[in-house]
């Protein structure tokens, strides 16, 4: 029986190791470059929030994107939008700071949402909604896309269970 040297032994341990980082690495590439579409749509009206003195911050792999601290600071425009926070690909804009801190968790799972189902995301989430309105229903809240983001978000484990975003 030949023996490998305790060398080459470790080199193939290491390369063991770090061949899920590197899965892991290029998997979030992929996942950001599919989403690149509608992170583009993002930035262009997150462009429009920073020119009318808005301010931005990176986190958990987002732009997060706010017009003022809290709402009532915000122009009487803003307080005029149909959402208080909304997620275009991997840019979040919101209203306020404030109004974003509680909605963070539910924005977020509408991210791996634009990273599973990229550009497609827009048409998708448009026809669910016509769905609901087709049946009676409301296209906001009864939206697969919400009601699965309001349900991800009270259980943000589920989604690392296996939930099929």
């Amino acid at each position: 029986m030949k023996r490998f040297p305790r060398r080459a032994m470790a080199r193939t341990t290491h390369l063991q190791r770090e061949a899920p980082k590197l899965a892991n690495g290029w998997a979030r590439r992929a996942r950001l470059v599919w989403a690149a579409p509608c992170s583009l749509v993002g930035l262009l009206a997150g462009a429009l929030a920073l020119l009318a003195g808005g301010s931005a911050r990176r986190a958990a792999g987002t732009l997060e994107i706010t017009l003022r601290e809290c709402e009532a600071a915000c122009p009487a425009w803003a307080r005029l939008l149909p959402f208080r926070a909304i997620a275009l690909g991997h840019v979040v804009i919101a209203a306020g700071r404030q109004e974003l801190d509680p909605l963070r968790a539910h924005e977020r799972v509408h991210v791996r949402q634009y990273e599973r189902w990229g550009v497609l995301f827009f048409a998708a989430y448009a026809a669910s909604g016509i769905w609901q309105l087709l049946n009676g229903r409301s296209a906001y809240w009864n939206n697969h896309f919400e009601v699965q983001a309001r349900a991800l978000s009270q259980d943000p484990g589920a989604d690392e269970r296996g939930s099929d975003v």
